[in-house]
C-alpha cells in the first residue's frame, strides 16, 4: 500500500476538523473562513504545510478526491478546498476508492509470470496469488466501508484529550 491513502486520510480529516486550528500557527500559510454552511476552505499550501508534505503530492491527491466528489474547490481569493459532505457520510473506503482505485494490482505484483528460464514456483506465483490478495482486499474494502472520516477525527481528538490529561 503506498502512502497515498494515509496521506488521502489526513487531508480530510483536517478538512474536517471545526476551524481547522489544530495546527501550530508557523504551518497556517492561509485560513479562508468565508464557508457556505459552516464549512471552512483550506488552501492546499496549508494542508502541505500541516502534513510537512509536498504541495504537489496534496495538489494530486485532492485532485482525485474531488474526482472522487468527495472535496470541492472554490478558485480565487477566497478559495480553497472543503469536504463535498458531511464527514459522517465519507467512509474510509471511499478515500480508499479514491486515491487507490479498485483493483487487486494493488498489491503491486510485478507480472512475470511464464517468462523464459524462470523457476516453475516463479511462472505461477501470480496466479497463485491472485485470488489470495483479491479475497484480501474484499475484506479491506469492507473493512474500511465501516469508519468515517467523523470517526477518525473523533478518535484522534480523544487521543490527544488523553495525551494532555496525562
Amino acid at each position: 500500500m503506498s502512502g497515498n491513502f494515509l496521506t488521502a486520510i489526513h487531508i480530510m480529516t483536517y478538512l474536517a476538523y471545526p476551524g481547522n486550528s489544530g495546527a501550530s500557527g508557523d504551518h497556517i500559510v492561509s485560513f479562508v473562513n468565508y464557508a457556505e454552511n459552516g464549512l471552512k476552505r483550506v488552501t492546499s499550501d496549508e494542508i502541505a504545510g500541516v502534513l510537512n508534505t509536498n504541495p504537489v503530492i496534496i495538489r494530486r491527491l485532492l485532485g482525485q478526491l474531488k474526482e472522487a466528489d468527495l472535496v470541492i474547490s472554490i478558485r480565487g481569493k477566497v478559495g480553497g478546498y472543503q469536504l463535498a459532505k458531511s464527514a459522517t457520510a465519507i467512509s474510509l473506503l471511499d478515500v480508499f476508492l479514491a486515491v487507490e482505485g479498485d483493483r487487486v494490482d494493488f498489491f503491486a505484483l510485478a507480472h512475470r509470470d511464464n517468462r523464459p528460464g524462470c523457476s516453475p514456483i516463479a511462472n505461477s506465483i501470480q496466479q497463485t496469488l491472485h485470488p489470495i490478495f483479491a479475497q484480501s482486499l474484499a475484506a479491506l474494502k469492507n473493512d474500511l466501508a465501516h469508519y468515517s472520516i467523523d470517526g477518525v477525527l473523533s478518535t484522534s481528538l480523544g487521543r490527544l484529550e488523553t495525551d494532555q490529561t496525562q
